[in-house]
């Protein structure tokens, strides 16, 4: 039987294989994912696909956005309903900030059109109040008045659930659940064989310990240290050592003149699919994720790091934001910024073969008890359940 009519609104599962976790959802909840039709992620515009999970019933409406720069937070989508009065929901859950202005308008079109469902809204914000600039404090006062209206939060990050307490919302409307999980159907651990035959396309030799890093080129993401460890860590091990990056972003062309300019060997793949970077994770020895926190912002889950332990990879992450609470005790964890900490953590994975694969059976086992789709999805509909039974 069906739990209840659920509408969830989010900007980010163009990309049908990232919607696993719907249809999950679907089997258990009449769903209905409501998305833009398009959106302009740092790799570029990217429309909405129906290649997988077609279980999941989708409603794509035009997106605009209210501001010149488009952000994840100001844009609305063009509906004089957003189709709440023909589905008439029981549940609207809206993944984005309370700030939003698709909050605000998800906010309305309930009062209007489905004034009895229960409002949930998944936030990432991570930044405590006493750090937060000027922009931040005067968003806040728009938080505070949607803050009113939602039944229930679910956080992508402990730090999240902590700032929301301090603001006022009982712990008991609160859960910290990942926005994603990983799709270990796609995300696994790929054989000797294939190992070798991914590492040999990309020219990687079987002896080389190679070092990579998947996402956005920006200094926020640690990547100038990286370069710097590495560039340590030539010295430090005998072993001949290669750098690998998925991704594209402004930090591209000086991070290939200073790994030039210092000897690392470099290889650099464009940003790929969500199902395809599986082939980069399985070719590498070790992932590592060096963000670095800033004012704006801190690193605020690091999908990446499960994505890596999910292939058998063993993962090295900063102590920014909540990627230490993502790697647990299945991987290493150095000081952000510090860069002869991370050249210690990289030799160690670099020189003891036994220590890297006791560190990937843990970081495998970790994503299969706490990460994956199916997992999550089951977290999230006992979160429907005490919403809609309240």
């Amino acid at each position: 039987m069906k739990l209840c009519r659920v509408a969830l609104i989010a900007h980010c599962y163009h990309e049908s294989s990232a919607r696993h976790k719907l249809a999950f959802l679907a089997q258990n909840t009449d769903f209905r994912l409501i998305s833009p039709q398009y959106y302009p992620y740092p790799y570029g515009r990217r429309e909405i696909d129906y290649e997988f999970n077609r279980e999941v019933a989708v409603c794509a409406l035009p997106i605009h956005f209210l501001s010149p720069r488009p952000t994840s937070t100001r844009w609305i989508l063009e509906s004089r309903d957003l189709g709440f009065r023909e589905f008439k929901p029981d549940i609207i859950h809206v993944e984005n900030e309370q700030h939003s202005w698709i909050l605000c308008q998800a906010l309305l079109y309930r009062k209007l059109y489905a004034p009895s469902a229960k409002m949930v809204v998944f936030v990432w914000d991570n930044i405590y109040p006493s750090e937060q600039d000027s922009k931040a404090r005067l968003l806040e006062h728009l938080a505070r008045i949607n803050r009113r209206f939602v039944d229930f939060f679910i956080c992508g990050n402990a730090a999240g659930k902590e700032i929301l307490i301090q603001k006022g919302v009982p712990a008991s409307r609160v859960e910290v659940i990942p926005q994603f999980g990983v799709d270990t159907g796609v995300f696994h651990p790929f054989t000797s064989d294939q190992r070798l035959s991914v590492r040999s396309e990309m020219d990687i030799s079987p002896d080389e310990f190679a070092v990579g890093f998947v996402g956005r080129f920006v200094e926020e993401k640690g990547l100038l240290d990286l370069v710097e460890a590495m560039t340590q860590l030539r010295t430090a091990t005998n072993r001949q050592v290669v750098l690998i990056l998925v991704g594209t972003g402004p930090l591209e062309t000086p991070l290939r003149e200073t790994c030039t300019a210092r000897g690392i060997r470099l290889l650099v793949l464009p940003p790929c699919r969500n199902d395809e970077v599986v082939a980069a994770m399985n070719s590498l020895d070790v992932l590592v994720l060096p963000s670095r926190s800033r004012s704006f912002w801190k690193e605020q889950f690091g999908r990446v790091l499960i994505e890596a332990m999910a292939c058998g990879v063993p993962v090295i992450g900063s102590s920014s934001g909540e990627i230490p609470n993502v790697i647990g005790d299945a991987g290493l964890v150095f000081k952000e910024g510090d860069s002869a900490q991370l050249c210690e953590k990289l030799k160690l994975y670099c020189d003891d073969e036994g220590f890297r694969t006791a560190c990937a059976l843990k970081g495998l086992q970790r994503v299969l008890n706490s990460f994956t789709n199916e997992r999550i999805a089951q977290r999230t509909l006992a979160v429907y359940e005490r919403v809609a039974a309240s």
